[in-house]
């Protein structure tokens, strides 16, 4: 299990500025995912009641931002044992904004966090195995050092009678592949275990992959960061930062 006090090799911050991703192997022990999943089936089944829970139903039932209600993710968000990593990726103090967990594979189309959450990187935390059964992360290596599609590019703002999943399909998505296709690199599908940590650049190209056995857990919380100094930061959200401490800070 990875120590509190661990940050990445020199080799490692290479692997991960050059593809844009890294895999952190056994951050968590089995003990703690367990707790984890245990946590979230309670959760999931109503044997625990949590005030605020709510799943949505796009993309594979997930919840979003659980960290502003629940204590559990909380703690996870801001774990000690992520914190040199991730200032080692951003070269500065990191500040936790979001999380998703992700009760099953989610097929999520190719995108890149950024355009969401500008000058993001994640920590997509799996829980469980994750291999082409539930749906593994797809990412393309190196895209991070490529074009990024901006609300510029695709302007979030909707058209008459457009929803925003419309946008999303008929207009983002397709920009991303457009870039994908530009990269010229192949995607690859990232398996890990239970307790891995997978670190990506918020302008890596990823998505879910397809999910063989449909309906199989894939209790995996991916949770985003951004540097401390940044004012690229648009929403009201609280900011967490390692000690606890929260703030609202934006433009």
């Amino acid at each position: 299990m990875a120590s509190e006090k661990t940050g990445l090799t020199p080799a490692q911050k290479t692997f991960y500025q050059e593809n844009g991703y890294l895999v952190l192997e056994s951050v968590f022990s089995q003990v703690e995912c367990q707790r984890f999943v245990e946590h979230m089936e309670d959760l999931h089944a109503g044997r625990k009641q949590l005030e605020g829970f709510c799943q949505q139903d796009k993309y594979g039932a997930r919840t979003f931002n659980q960290h502003l209600y629940d204590p559990f993710v909380l703690d996870l968000l801001i774990h000690p044992r992520l914190h040199k990593p991730l200032a080692d990726c951003f070269g500065g103090e990191p500040e936790g904004i979001q999380t998703m967990h992700f009760y099953e594979g989610s097929e999520h189309p190719l995108h890149q966090d950024q355009y969401y959450l500008p000058d993001c990187m994640s920590a997509w935390m799996a829980m469980v195995r994750v291999d082409e059964n539930n749906g593994p992360l797809i990412v393309q290596p190196g895209s991070n050092r490529g074009r990024l599609i901006t609300k510029s590019d695709v302007p979030m703002a909707l058209l008459p009678g457009e929803t925003y999943e419309l946008q999303q399909h008929n207009r983002y998505f397709p920009a991303v592949k457009q870039v994908f296709l530009e990269n010229g690199t192949d995607a690859v599908q990232v398996m890990v275990n239970a307790g891995d940590v997978i670190l990506f650049d918020g302008k890596l190209i990823h998505g879910g992959a397809q999910i063989l056995k449909p309906g199989t857990r894939r209790h995996a919380l991916a949770c985003h960061y951004i540097p401390y100094a940044s004012e690229n930061w648009e929403r009201d959200w609280p900011r967490f930062s390692f000690d606890g401490s929260r703030r609202i800070h934006y433009q």
